[in-house]
């Protein structure tokens, strides 16, 4: 019985470094993308910051992404056309 019992927490030690380990490389990668889409942040929140300041420039709404919330006639008939385009490219 005991011996079951350490091995299991032996497989629970491993599991915990793996993802500790996963952890730190996703970290990493994120910290990378943050200082290619804003060089000259030293961390998250002067990224967050310049982002908030480009936003400001738009007037301080977030831009419309296709239409989601709602939308408007435009944006239903550029949708319209999109699928159209990619039904002709299908035949």
């Amino acid at each position: 019985m005991s011996t079951w019992v350490i091995i299991s927490w032996v497989f629970v030690f491993i599991l915990t470094a793996v993802n500790v380990f996963i952890f730190l490389k996703l970290k990493g990668a994120s910290e990378q993308m943050l200082k290619m889409a804003f060089p000259n942040a030293k961390n998250m929140n002067e990224a967050l910051g310049q982002m908030q300041k480009m936003m400001g420039g738009m007037g301080g709404k977030m831009p419309n992404m296709g239409g989601m919330k709602g939308g408007n006639g435009n944006v239903d008939a550029q949708l319209q056309q999109a699928m159209a385009m990619l039904k002709n490219m299908k035949k």
